[in-house]
């Protein structure tokens, strides 16, 4: 599968797209890092768990951190779902700019 996004892509996240029905297969979604850091995630539904957990995977399974290292997720690390992204401009980093 080719992945949906890119290092350093924008995206804008819907927190309110599961406030009335929960994440489901194929959703692309942000979450924390269920292994810390304070980092998020964007990985996609790959299944639910009937107890609230879900597996989530990396659009690019060769070199993806998801469920198949950490394991499922609770349904509270999930922030919402990726409603629309934006390439960043390619060569250009989103840290500080360096002094000339």
């Amino acid at each position: 599968m080719t992945p949906a996004l890119a290092p350093g892509d924008y995206v804008i996240v819907n927190t309110w797209a599961y406030r009335r029905r929960e994440p489901g297969v194929g959703d692309l979604v942000v979450l924390r890092d269920p292994e810390g850091g304070g980092r998020f995630l964007c990985k996609r539904i790959a299944g639910v768990s009937g107890s609230g957990f879900y597996a989530v995977r990396g659009d690019n399974e060769a070199v993806s951190r998801d469920s198949r290292s950490f394991g499922l997720v609770s349904r509270r690390l999930i922030i919402g779902k990726v409603w629309l992204s934006a390439r960043a401009p390619r060569g250009r980093t989103n840290g500080p700019e360096s002094p000339s």
